[in-house]
């Protein structure tokens, strides 16, 4: 019977994948996306771009080490911060983010509280570095842009969040933009529910 062949990875010699089993959780396959990070340099340059406006005296936890985790636990399908607390003793998240206990759903919500206009700012800043590492080895000669506007629901009374007719909902009416050839996420602009689809686009493009 075909397997998969045993692989290590670069960010933990000591970890290896393999098709055997194991005791690895049902979100093993954030190894490949902590793999994928790791090429992409996504930790230094999360330490070198993204500012918090941090004043904590103690930190058990970094700010980009909890941003790691709020990544992962995005892509593993876990978007509210409670899922921290059944996800706290999770081997495989213990194991990416290399600490005994992961950070509860109390610490990422003051993780949140730390991300000021600044923060948003330097995330686009991260973004783009880490798209810049993914051209790097690429052969792209061109570049499509696919811009359009989106729906992002809200609950509660959320600061400018406004009923928007198209959608039929209460929300945030926000700008994307990606590469249409790769469908890489270049660009995104929060804006208020109820503006119509091509307010400020042109100062979104520049």
């Amino acid at each position: 019977m075909a397997t998969l062949p045993e692989k290590r990875v670069n960010f933990n010699p000591k970890l290896h994948i393999s098709h055997t089993g194991g005791e690895l959780s049902t979100d093993a396959g954030l190894v490949l996306v902590k793999e994928l990070m790791a090429q992409l340099n996504f930790t230094t340059l999360a330490y070198q771009l993204i500012h918090f406006d941090d004043q904590r005296h103690y930190a058990r936890y970094s700010n980009v080490s909890l941003l790691e985790q709020v990544v992962l636990q995005l892509i593993a399908g876990y978007p509210a911060d409670l899922a921290a607390t059944s996800l706290r003793n999770d081997p495989t998240f213990k194991l990416l983010l290399a600490q005994p206990q992961l950070a509860s759903q109390p610490s990422l919500s003051r993780f949140w509280q730390r991300c000021d206009e600044q923060t948003i700012t330097s995330l686009q800043t991260l973004n783009q570095a880490l798209l810049d590492q993914a051209w790097t080895g690429a052969k792209q000669q061109q570049l499509i842009l696919d811009i359009d506007s989106t729906h992002a629901d809200t609950h509660g009374h959320q600061e400018k969040a406004a009923f928007n007719a198209h959608y039929g909902t209460t929300g945030y009416h926000p700008l994307v933009a990606f590469d249409g050839q790769t469908g890489h996420c270049l660009k995104a602009q929060l804006r208020p529910g109820n503006v119509y689809t091509s307010t400020d686009i042109a100062p979104f493009i520049t």
